[in-house]
């Protein structure tokens, strides 16, 4: 599996042991220090599995406890003293993100970063097999021309996939719309639209474009996803042929 130069376990790593996991996958070093995963969401109870953010706790805390774990940090500490990492048990092949991810435990964050193509990869595979949480309905990807799937996941990640039927604009944001005024939609700022173009997410190559989106919903007059960076969208189909065209209205 491909990754970033850097990224591997044989990469610039420190040794730790580990001290314990709370349930939101912040890992307790002997050594003092809080570490935790930036490109997975922390678990969360559904209605089906109440238990998953202990039952994902006690996995990754077997998967580490008694090992010489491979610390590499990511950058320097969050404002609650945690620091981000890729961390490998001691001759392991994958690191423990990644194999909580591939177990079906968690899911990708919604902005994985450079080191998690072998998180994403593992991600698409769970949830191909349905897999863990993918079986869940707490975790169902959404289809966004069903506004009202979203109701019961305000508030948290998700996954939605559909066609984008139109793009409409408000002052200070572009709305990517599922179906319509009043159905879901996935929403751009206006200053951070230059970015999704350079990625190649402007407005004439998105239209009428089958997308998965990942980002928290958030429900007012209809369901809303907000991306912040390109990472959170990716197309799932060859671009339309020579003719196709939509028309844009307001959200």
């Amino acid at each position: 599996m491909a990754r970033a130069a850097g990224c591997g376990g044989d990469a610039a790593s420190e040794k730790a042991r580990l001290d314990k996991v709370d349930a939101r996958l912040d890992i307790a070093l002997a050594d003092g220090r809080v570490v935790f995963f930036p490109s997975i969401e922390p678990p969360r109870a559904t209605p089906a599995e109440p238990g998953l953010p202990q039952d994902a706790a006690n996995q990754l805390a077997s998967l580490l406890q008694g090992k010489t774990l491979l610390v590499q940090p990511l950058g320097g500490a969050d404002r609650w003293g945690r620091v981000p990492v890729r961390l490998f048990p001691e001759g392991a092949g994958e690191s423990a993100d990644e194999t909580l991810v591939a177990a079906g435990l968690v899911m990708a964050s919604a902005d994985p970063g450079l080191c998690a193509e072998g998180v994403k990869a593992a991600e698409a595979e769970a949830r191909a097999a349905k897999l863990g949480i993918w079986a869940d309905p707490g975790y169902a990807v959404l289809a966004g021309e069903d506004s009202a799937a979203f109701a019961a996941r305000n508030g948290t990640l998700a996954i939605v996939e559909g066609r984008i039927g139109s793009i409409g604009h408000g002052y200070s944001r572009v709305y990517l719309n599922f179906a319509g005024r009043r159905g879901a939609a996935l929403v751009i700022a206006k200053r951070n639209r230059r970015a999704f173009e350079r990625a190649g997410f402007d407005e004439e190559s998105l239209r009428g474009r089958m997308v998965r989106a990942r980002g928290v919903v958030e429900i007012g007059a209809s369901p809303l996803i907000e991306t912040f960076h390109p990472g959170q969208i990716e197309f799932m189909e060859e671009a339309p042929r020579a003719g196709a065209s939509g028309k844009g209205d307001s959200p």
